[in-house]
């Protein structure tokens, strides 16, 4: 168990009706990875911190309504990460948890409406994910996504 201060974060993973997911792009100044190095730039789910006093399911559609303009129900929780990073200068322990949202709508405009620094949207479909050298978030996000565009949703959120 780390001793470091816990940032809990809810992150969503958007499905348009054609199965593409939204990811946002960020390129840190400074490395969010303590033994990194160099910044670099990275595609993430969308979503951010939970606020004191708010559930896990209000921040993941706050953050979405914030950083997609999207304002849908929130899905099932599918997956919980757990990584130490550096935020606003120190070192946490951020705790994500990741909730599925399922459009009727192809790709969809999005846009974002907070000072947070999202450099780009983006409409992925599994394919180009795959064939992709870009960096994603989490760890792992590729192969995890896949199984959840193929059809297989956890019962209950498993960690990844």
């Amino acid at each position: 168990m780390s001793l470091l201060p816990i940032r809990e974060v809810a992150r969503i993973v958007v499905l348009d009706r054609e199965r593409n997911v939204l990811l946002v792009r960020y390129e840190d100044a400074v490395p969010m990875d303590p033994n990194g190095r160099d910044p670099i730039t990275y595609w993430v789910p969308p979503g951010g911190g939970v606020h004191a006093h708010e559930s896990r399911v209000a921040a993941a559609r706050r953050e979405l309504l914030e950083e997609t303009g999207l304002n849908e129900e929130i899905g099932i929780p599918l997956w919980l990460c757990r990584h130490i990073l550096r935020f606003r200068g120190r070192l946490v322990e951020q705790v994500e948890h990741f909730f599925l949202v399922q459009l009727s709508t192809f790709r969809p405009s999005v846009a974002n409406s907070t000072s947070e620094a999202i450099v780009e949207h983006r409409w992925w479909s599994y394919e180009e994910l795959l064939q992709s050298r870009a960096v994603f978030f989490p760890q792992g996000f590729v192969k995890h996504v896949g199984g959840v565009i193929e059809g297989i949703i956890p019962s209950s959120p498993i960690t990844i």
